[in-house]
């Protein structure tokens, strides 16, 4: 059986609360609904300490999945530093789109700052965008409104001020 010393327990529990609170400011500042207002959360102690949240957030254009994973090592344990974010977006695109462009403008916006990966589309969603994109940030930073914006922005056409 493996335990977890508080003090890494009370780490990982602050940086899942600040990676919340920059969800819900997410959410709220792109009028997006969080599903069922709370993470799906995953904890393991074992090699290392590690915690996983997952959030749906469904708006007007669609859904924009965000997926955390918290890592914590023994000799980090009073600071969580960086969180690996995950952001899947499967958004509906007005049928005047020119998705072709829409990828090729998101792909040089995001250059170099993130993983990007386009998912196929579902079966008969030829207005539809999915698109994956990881990286690292600091809970508390504004990487994931920047990208949120981006991406929204683009697809939806309506660009939101900085």
């Amino acid at each position: 059986m493996f335990t977890i010393q508080p003090d890494g327990f009370e780490a990982v529990s602050d940086c899942a609360r600040r990676f919340q609170e920059d969800v819900e400011k997410l959410a709220e500042r792109f009028s997006l609904e969080v599903d069922n207002r709370f993470p799906a959360m995953e904890l393991h102690v074992h090699p290392r300490l590690q915690a996983t949240l997952e959030y749906a957030l469904w708006g007007e254009a669609g859904v924009v999945a965000v997926k955390g994973k918290l890592n914590t090592r023994k000799d980090d344990l009073p600071h969580c530093k960086t969180v690996s974010v995950t952001m899947k977006f499967s958004l509906s695109c007005d049928p005047q789109t020119d998705i072709e462009w829409t990828k090729q403008r998101i792909e040089e916006i995001l250059y170099g700052e993130v993983e990007l990966y386009w998912n196929r589309p579902p079966a008969g969603h030829v207005e539809h965008i999915e698109l994956t994109i990881s990286f690292q940030a600091e809970p508390g930073e504004s990487r994931m409104n920047e990208y949120v914006r981006c991406v929204l922005g683009i697809v939806t056409g309506k660009m939101m001020a900085a």
